[in-house]
């Protein structure tokens, strides 16, 4: 693939469904189909969806989905099994192939060339964030993670803590849609930072 299908994926990612029943407490918030986008295209740039790819906290699979329609070989990994239903669903709608496993994160041990994620931003839950983060940098010699930017300063510092290091980061204006009963308007954006990290001694 010579040209990045912006325009053919775009129409994927927003296809995909988002959760069915969303669970406050596991911050089930679909990842944005512009910031997915973004987070593709970068990873495709760089040479990183040439192998194995997975996508921790996988949700209803619009980053794996379009990590597979580029070519990746991919796994998601996600907790909740109605989640893994809409996204298995539109793997089939869209004739593409992903392992899909139904397990904590924290479970995580493959080696994988690549991890592609929108963990839980510990907004409900401190510290959510942290198990993607010790899995990620653990298993793949490149990881690629949508964070918010408020926790710049915490990412950095617990990144190093484990070993790793920012290689590179970029804005993205994250708009999420209303989602819970408490959400007082039906869309709002949120300043994230797109994350390329490193595992120390990695490429």
């Amino acid at each position: 693939m010579s040209r990045f299908p912006r325009a053919r994926l775009d129409r994927l990612l927003r296809a995909i469904p988002g959760f069915p029943d969303p669970q406050r407490e596991l911050e089930q918030y679909p990842t944005p189909a512009e910031g997915a986008l973004e987070l593709l295209e970068r990873v495709w740039q760089r040479g990183d969806l040439a192998g194995s790819v997975a996508d921790l906290g996988c949700g209803t699979g619009r980053l794996a989905l379009g990590a597979a329609f580029l070519g990746a070989e991919v796994t998601g990994v996600e907790l909740d099994d109605t989640a893994l239903a809409v996204a298995r669903e539109a793997a089939a709608d869209a004739g593409l192939a992903v392992e899909w496993r139904c397990e904590p994160v924290e479970n995580w041990t493959q080696g994988v060339e690549t991890v592609i994620m929108n963990p839980p931003w510990g907004a409900q839950r401190p510290g959510a964030d942290r198990p993607f983060l010790r899995a990620a940098l653990a298993t793949a010699g490149s990881v690629w993670s949508l964070q918010p930017a408020v926790s710049d300063r915490f990412l950095r510092r617990y990144v190093e803590q484990l070993g790793g290091a920012v290689a590179d980061a970029w804005p993205v204006d994250l708009e999420l849609e209303r989602t819970m009963p408490y959400h007082t308007r039906e869309r709002k954006t949120v300043e994230g930072t797109l994350y390329h990290l490193h595992p120390v001694g990695a490429r």
